[in-house]
């Protein structure tokens, strides 16, 4: 494994691969994914130009890329940025593309001119691709960076590993940042219990839900920010039992919470009949709270001890780290996931419970 640079506030994600297609994610043409397993690094180094008020993004090279052409071992490569959560054909930066090779040599500098606070609400998006001469373009893959706070000190390029694709921006206006979430059950002890509620003795587990960070948030104050809080129920409960929150972190769209949640007295069965809930709020003194986003984690089957429901209802990724989390006791697993803009319940609505 190579070297990774992780000062200055970088933000990259490991995720799964999605079987949702958007050829809005590659620009022109049509853009295929799942071709070829993502590996490989990607070389760049940032700087901002402060004569000029550009972000200056120097791509150097790539290096172990997978093979499109398996039977020659080799594809044509070239490296794509966008500052999200911008995705016009104005807001695309791209490389030349460098033909027959797993190692391309770039040394190209994308700029994009944007004051640096106008920075601070934006992430960088770097993806490599593989140049198709029909406009098929293949996926290789991608690295993301939040850019709140992020100091630019030192222009060094740094080795990145690739990743895997996240979810597509196909609804810019839909769009309500993401959130990094792990989650665990802990089973019981090796006695055959665990402290339950009030301090009984349980033969159940534990949920356990860290909730990292958030990308990208909507800005509900007039300062261009937010005063976001996370706020959990485990479903069908949503009484004060229920109810956890995190603390509110002030003036940001970036918030880090670092904040365990933790569901005593539950086993792997009743979480297969379960879900939880998880809703990003702006904390307002004197108004009522406004809701940013959310999302659900449970099997996605619609129903809840064979009686239909509303809320059993996670797909893509919401499904797959529950499913995860279920199949791997006392082990975490993590994910950005992509908050909805509505959970369609009346309770969600009422922006005024907290």
């Amino acid at each position: 494994m190579s070297d990774r640079c992780l000062t200055g506030g970088v933000w990259v994600i490991a995720l799964q691969r999605s079987d949702s297609l958007a050829s809005v994610y590659s620009g022109a043409g049509e853009s295929r994914y799942g071709t070829v397993a993502v590996r490989g690094e990607v070389e760049f180094g940032l700087q901002y130009n402060y004569k000029q008020n550009a972000l200056e993004i120097h791509v150097v090279q790539c290096r172990d890329l997978a093979p499109v052409d398996t039977k020659r071992n080799r594809s044509d490569p070239y490296v794509k940025v966008y500052l999200l959560p911008d995705k016009s054909k104005g807001g695309k930066r791209k490389t030349r593309v460098k033909k027959h090779t797993l190692n391309p040599y770039f040394d190209e500098t994308l700029k994009f001119h944007i004051s640096l606070k106008g920075l601070e609400s934006r992430t960088l998006w770097l993806t490599v691709w593989h140049s198709d001469m029909f406009g098929r373009n293949d996926f290789l893959g991608e690295v993301m960076m939040g850019l709140e706070n992020k100091v630019f000190d030192d222009p060094s390029p740094c080795f990145y590993t690739l990743q895997e694709r996240t979810e597509p921006y196909d609804d810019v206006n839909s769009y309500r940042g993401d959130m990094i979430v792990a989650l665990k059950f802990v089973p019981p002890d090796v006695s055959g219990s665990t402290l339950g509620k009030k301090g009984k003795r349980s033969s159940k587990g534990e949920l356990h839900i860290l909730v990292k960070e958030a990308k990208n948030l909507t800005a509900n104050k007039a300062s261009g920010s937010s005063d976001a809080f996370c706020k959990s129920y485990l479903l069908p409960d949503k009484g004060k039992s229920s109810k956890q929150k995190t603390a509110v972190i002030r003036r940001s769209c970036n918030p880090a919470w670092n904040h365990t949640f933790i569901y005593p007295d539950v086993s792997l069965q009743e979480l297969s009949e379960r879900s939880l809930e998880l809703t990003v709020w702006d904390h307002d003194r004197i108004a009522s709270n406004e809701f940013l986003g959310g999302m659900r984690f449970n099997l996605g089957t619609g129903k809840h001890y064979g009686k239909p429901v509303d809320w059993m209802d996670s797909s893509g990724k919401e499904l797959t780290l529950w499913q995860r989390m279920l199949e791997r006791p006392n082990l975490w697993v993590e994910s950005s996931i992509m908050l909805r803009p509505s959970l369609d319940r009346t309770a969600i609505s009422s922006s005024s419970v907290t």
